[in-house]
């Protein structure tokens, strides 16, 4: 299935990102591992990262090119991204192992370079933007003008940057945009997230929206899922070693495997109806209330309060019937627990619309 397809079908469980980043550890084997893994855990699409060191940053050594906290700490910008990257030439085998897996291989390009190569070689259903990228408006305009539906994190952005990062994916030819709400830091805490916030990315915009997460487990996925996301993002590895470069915030498969049942759980729960309309003919229906007889009527006897009672279960007439219905003559006999209906007494019956008394329009 086409991955924005699935995005748009509200009937389908949101669609599972596996983020492999650097996990791979500079080992190809380990990242076609990692695909297997990943769809072994339920995962619907494989997502990469497509740089080099020289297209994200310059190879600075002075105190502003330092990460001094978090994962990275004590390491330069052009050496954490030369340790993180995966080899270009890499893409075409891990898309091909997708593929044969049944899943779709997709990445976030970085610059323009990234995004010419993505498309004369794996050429993916839709492309990804990250939240650091999202005022990188040369890239957006390239990304644009393939013509494919995007994915965009906002973890940076505020609702003017956002708009203006829109507009220019949309007017450069960009067909579709899905807004990840994210918060960019490696592990996100919780108290970080503000999930409420993810709704009004949908009013403001008008367009799906999703989550991109880097928090420890899947508490924030499963609440998201229940907010109407489309897309949950996570980082994948296969372990927490130090070869795993995202590892202290990546899903091992068990985890990731365990947050699939969980959202497909969740998803289903939710159903795609807009209104409260509850299945009258449900099981539960059994135990709702109606007009039944409750001692025993001879045709042509008045219906009172001594012959008639509102009980379960709930197949006769609806109570709110039951003003009209005292004081009409029955026509025909009727034993103890009989559900009344219209056809058994004389008087006119109209039905009321219980919505009209309480909804006003």
């Amino acid at each position: 299935m086409d991955l924005f397809d699935q995005i748009s079908d509200n009937s389908l469980p949101p669609l599972l990102i596996a983020e492999l980043s650097g996990n791979h550890g500079g080992d190809l084997s380990k990242a076609i591992n990692l695909i297997e893994a990943a769809v072994e855990s339920g995962a619907d699409a494989i997502k990469l990262q497509t740089y080099k060191p020289e297209t994200i940053t310059v190879r600075g050594t002075c105190d502003r090119f330092l990460l001094k906290d978090g994962l990275w700490a004590g390491q330069y910008l052009h050496d954490l991204y030369n340790d993180a990257m995966t080899p270009w030439d890499w893409h075409e085998p891990l898309s091909q192992k997708a593929q044969e897996l049944g899943v779709e291989l997709f990445s976030s390009p970085f610059d323009e370079t990234a995004v010419d190569f993505l498309e004369s070689t794996i050429d993916p259903q839709i492309y990804k933007v990250a939240s650091f990228e999202l005022n990188h408006f040369p890239l957006l305009q390239k990304i644009g003008a393939c013509g494919k539906p995007v994915l965009a994190s906002v973890g940076v952005s505020n609702f003017a940057e956002i708009k203006f990062s829109l507009d220019t994916l949309f007017s450069s030819g960009c067909p579709a945009v899905t807004l990840l709400h994210c918060v960019s830091e490696y592990p996100a805490k919780l108290e970080d997230f503000n999930l409420a916030s993810m709704l009004s990315l949908k009013n403001e915009f008008g367009t799906e929206i999703g989550l991109s997460d880097h928090s420890l487990g899947h508490s924030v996925p499963i609440a998201a899922t229940a907010l109407g996301a489309r897309v949950i993002e996570k980082h994948f590895a296969l372990d927490r070693e130090e070869s795993s470069i995202d590892g202290g915030f990546s899903m091992l498969p068990e985890e990731f495997k365990e947050m699939t049942a969980e959202i497909v759980s969740i998803h289903s729960a939710l159903g795609n109806k807009r209104v409260y309309d509850r299945n009258t003919e449900s099981k539960g229906a059994t135990f709702k209330r109606s007009i039944l007889v409750s001692s025993p009527v001879k045709s042509g006897d008045l219906l009172t309060r001594d012959n008639i009672r509102v009980a379960r279960p709930g197949d006769g007439l609806c109570p709110s019937l039951w003003f009209d219905v005292l004081g009409a003559r029955a026509i025909t006999d009727m034993d103890i627990g009989h559900p009344l209906s219209k056809k058994d007494f004389n008087k006119n019956i109209y039905t009321i619309d219980i919505k009209l008394l309480f909804y006003k329009k």
